[in-house]
């Protein structure tokens, strides 16, 4: 699984209707590698994102969030239940937020690869 962050959206290109991580000059793109997916993050998570970003992610999808979505993944993090989150998840539960707030700050988006 994982994160990537975008620093900045010029001379990316797109793959679709998202945006192309791949095409980006690499000192714009932030990654965070997270712990395996596995069913509890498949179940938890990915099913909250997908209902509060209008994403379609499952096990090996790749989807884009834009700065305007990232402020609902923002209030999804934050109204999780305080232990909801396994130990093992916590870091990439912390950095992904950390990603949708810089999102939001820079006007870009971030990336999830599941």
């Amino acid at each position: 699984m994982r994160f990537q962050l975008a620093k900045t959206l010029k001379g990316m290109g797109m793959y679709g209707p998202i945006y192309d991580f791949g095409t980006a000059d690499p000192k714009n793109i932030e990654s965070f590698y997270a712990p395996d997916v596995d069913d509890w993050f498949l179940d938890n998570m990915v099913i909250k994102i997908n209902s509060y970003c209008d994403t379609c992610l499952d096990d090996g999808d790749i989807d884009y969030i834009d700065a305007k979505r990232c402020k609902n993944l923002i209030e999804m993090i934050d109204d999780l239940p305080s232990g909801f989150v396994p130990d093992e998840f916590t870091e990439a539960i912390e950095v992904l937020k950390s990603f949708a707030q810089r999102a939001i700050e820079y006007d870009t988006g971030i990336e999830i690869e599941m």
